[in-house]
């Protein structure tokens, strides 16, 4: 074996080929369907591509959005796209559940290894890199990028070693460097799911390496950064100098006018393909499902592909009856034992509310959701639940809502002082005990209604009016009966008691 070659097995060594797009273990990962996402995509090809003239200099995009809202199938479908057009650089996928694709400490590694084979020459200088600095792979961050990254890019663009890195033993690599890997062009590079990083700090720090390496890299290559608004990111991203220093694009998926539009497409398609090809296709109408049907899924997914996906994969299951399957997703009829409609979506939600330390916060979590639940179920009020609504119905100090919430953002958002739950079916979810366990204990909407009741008769005792209060109005859900009751009980407590 050859000194380049055992020296870049050592960067192997340190690279986790598995996070990469087209990684064995990635099997069937997901992208984006036929004619979905069109405007979106063609805008971060635009970006990608430019002009393609030396002066573009390097960038990044920041592609964000909610939990399940289809940031990783735009990454997947992007970097498949561009390594056929031969412009991919180098792809890592983060996921938090596989050890070797949850930490950050691989990242720059297994980029470079990529690297490695997109621009040819640049072998022979990374391996100069590492026999420089034996150690370099316990180094921080900054360190490897500065070594293994910027250097090595800077001298393959000039064609000759640096003057203060002397290196007599290396002989000049003009004559191994193509004119095509001279010419700059735009190439890609994904990192996707960067929230899916063990560590917040990790995820900070690489945000501000990449961030400082930008406008030092000659050659035109696109970082696309993908990952939810996690305060911290979105904190990085607003305030952090070495982010402010810099010019980068940003595009907030959960805001996207196409959405549905788009799973409407996806959901059509789907069905039609369901009743090509599955096993009963011939037992199925031609019209089956009515457009009402799917109207009422699009509505359920709130913009959020996985809501569609998981659906279908439950709905095209070739042992079952779609059509069944289909009454059950609208409770036409109960699942069978055993049977699970919302597998992927409830570990996703499992996942996301397991971030939220104790069981006390939990809790407040959960009354937090269900005062935005009552109030969006309310005849007469039509307009989102404010931060300080709620804060008084639940005896809280400005600003607890916001920490509470605070790592749940992929799930619920904050604007203009009012909280708006992203996901319709995080509710069902959490009042179905079969599904959410333990934390259907912590969702008591009986216990909101109390509190929303107490709160506004105290609100008209203070104002010494005494009408009646909307919450009488509301519209509980069916499998919560004993809340009206409740709540009327509550009312007539109170109003006994009143010097009226």
């Amino acid at each position: 074996m050859c000194i380049t070659e055992y020296r870049l097995e050592k960067l192997r060594k340190h690279c986790s080929p598995r996070a990469t797009f087209d990684a064995a273990e990635r099997f069937d990962p997901p992208r984006c369907a036929e004619n979905t996402r069109i405007e979106i995509i063609q805008r971060i090809e635009q970006w990608i591509n430019n002009d393609g003239s030396n002066t573009v200099p390097a960038s990044l995009f920041w592609l964000y959005g909610g939990a399940g809202v289809g940031k990783s199938a735009i990454a997947q479908t992007l970097a498949e796209k561009f390594h056929q057009e031969k412009k991919l650089a180098a792809s890592f996928f983060f996921f938090r559940n596989d050890p070797l694709r949850n930490d950050g400490d691989t990242l720059i590694p297994t980029l470079v290894s990529q690297l490695v084979s997109t621009f040819k020459g640049l072998g022979p200088l990374v391996e100069e890199s590492i026999h420089a600095s034996p150690d370099l792979f316990s180094k921080q961050c900054q360190t490897q990028i500065e070594d293994l990254l910027l250097e090595p890019l800077l001298r393959l663009k000039s064609s000759k070693p640096l003057s203060f890195l002397p290196r007599p033993s290396v002989k000049p690599i003009l004559g191994l460097i193509s004119k095509d890997a001279l010419r700059s062009r735009p190439r890609l590079i994904v990192i996707d799911g960067l929230d899916e990083c063990h560590n917040p700090e990790v995820q900070c720090n690489l945000l501000r390496v990449i961030a400082n390496a930008v406008p030092r890299i000659p050659y035109p290559l696109r970082f696309l950064i993908t990952s939810r608004p996690e305060p911290h990111i979105v904190r990085l991203f607003n305030h952090d100098p070495a982010l402010q220093a810099i010019v980068f694009d940003r595009y907030n998926l959960s805001d996207d006018p196409d959405a549905d539009m788009d799973i409407r497409r996806f959901l059509e398609k789907e069905f039609e393909e369901i009743r090509r090809s599955h096993c009963l296709s011939k037992y199925l109408p031609p019209t089956w499902p009515d457009k009402n049907s799917i109207t009422t899924l699009v509505e359920r997914s709130s913009g959020h592909f996985i809501y569609a996906t998981t659906v279908i994969r439950y709905i095209q299951s070739d042992q079952h009856r779609p059509d069944e399957r289909l009454q059950v997703i609208f409770r036409l009829q109960p699942p069978q034992e055993q049977d699970q409609p919302y597998t992927q979506l409830d570990a996703l939600y499992s996942l996301i509310l397991r971030g939220v330390e104790g069981h006390e916060k939990l809790e407040k979590v959960c009354l937090v959701l269900g005062c935005v639940l009552i109030n969006q179920a309310s005849l007469l009020i039509h307009k989102p639940c404010s931060v300080c609504t709620i804060e008084r119905i639940l005896g809280m100090k400005a600003g607890d809502v916001i920490l509470l919430l605070s790592p749940i953002h992929s799930l619920v958002a904050i604007d203009n002082d009012e909280v708006r739950i992203l996901h319709k079916s995080l509710i069902d979810y959490l009042l179905d005990p079969t599904r959410c366990g333990q934390l259907q204990i912590s969702f008591d909407l009986v216990r909101v209604h109390g509190l929303a009741a107490t709160c506004i008769l105290r609100d008209k005792i203070m104002a010494n009016n005494c009408g009646v209060p909307f919450l009488v109005h509301v519209s509980i859900p069916t499998h919560c009966f004993c809340s009206k009751h409740y709540l009327n009980s509550q009312l007539l407590h109170i109003t006994a008691n009143m010097d009226i």
